[in-house]
């Protein structure tokens, strides 16, 4: 057996809708991995850390089209013990893909590129989110903060950013079922010259400020002109929460992908405790559930053997 572990993401990041995401060590999805000795009528069994049967699952997908794809006869079973919220916004179904990827790539000696493991763990997206979008599992796969430069080929990017910024995620506990396609569906096919060139600023002005600790670029640049404003209707407390935020010393705040997750960046002296107040003022006023968790920046997918 065999263990993976890969890690959180969040997305966007405001301005960088589909081109940007930033690894995150705060969760993690932690995959057990063996070729079963075990007659079994399914090619892939996923089980939860409960021990529940898991169906339908990224894992499940991508571990069946890589067997198909190898013409491979072995039977793989997958645990899954990991601890990202699932439908937080915080790249649960990439990290569970890119895992699996990890884990049948090590098991059955397949060599694959790390193209072809993204292409895969794309797959794993598509069946969860109905697109399969490479942002959260490049992130997840290769860690750090990535840029995404195409998609057919996947081409990326990845930025450092300053060790002594932090981040905080503001894990909001509500549930909506198929969010991420809803919240993708709310999203304007055409939009004004002058909001595209306005988060065109605001991504280039942030990657800057990250990479420098520029507080007056990251609090410039951390605004979506586009997706949170569409996106609002869905979650009528963001635009409160992301000014109470910056008002206790956020540098920058967003959605995390398609929330309702939420990133914020901070200075090196900034107290969580003052994230967890303007929080509470908000959510805590409309009686939604919420834990604020410090993170890192992840350094990718790893095989814990």
């Amino acid at each position: 057996m065999i263990t993976v572990i890969s890690c959180a993401s969040s997305a966007n990041l405001g301005p960088g809708y589909d081109s940007a995401s930033l690894a995150l060590n705060a969760f993690h999805e932690i995959l057990d991995a063996e070729v079963s000795q075990d007659e079994m009528t399914m090619p892939v069994a996923v089980t939860g850390k409960e021990g529940s049967r898991l169906k339908g699952t990224p894992q499940e997908v991508v571990a069946e089209a890589i067997l198909n794809d190898f013409d491979s006869k072995e039977h793989i079973n997958l645990i899954s013990r990991g601890n990202i919220p699932w439908g937080s916004g915080l790249g649960s179904s990439g990290a569970c893909s890119v895992a699996t990827v990890l884990a049948l790539n090590e098991l059955l000696d397949l060599r694959l590129r790390r193209e072809s493991m993204i292409k895969y763990a794309s797959l794993g997206e598509k069946s969860v989110t109905g697109t399969a979008h490479l942002d959260n599992v490049i992130a997840s796969l290769v860690g750090g903060l990535v840029l995404i430069e195409a998609l057919d080929p996947p081409k990326w990017h990845k930025v450092p950013i300053h060790s002594d910024l932090k981040l905080a995620v503001v894990n909001i506990r509500i549930e909506m079922a198929e969010k991420t396609k809803k919240c993708r569906a709310v999203v304007p096919e055409q939009v004004k010259i002058g909001s595209a060139v306005a988060n065109a600023r605001n991504l280039a002005m942030l990657i800057l400020g990250l990479k420098t600790y520029d507080p007056e670029l990251i609090k410039a640049g951390m605004n979506d002109a586009i997706v949170e404003q569409a996106r609002s209707s869905i979650y009528p407390f963001y635009l409160k929460l992301k000014e109470n935020l910056l008002a206790h010393g956020a540098l920058g705040v967003a959605l995390s992908g398609a929330g309702p997750s939420v990133l914020c960046v901070l200075g090196e002296d900034q107290p969580m405790e003052n994230i967890r107040i303007a929080t509470q003022e908000v959510l805590g006023f409309n009686r939604i559930p919420f834990d604020v968790i410090e993170s890192g920046v992840c350094g990718g997918a790893i095989i814990a053997r």
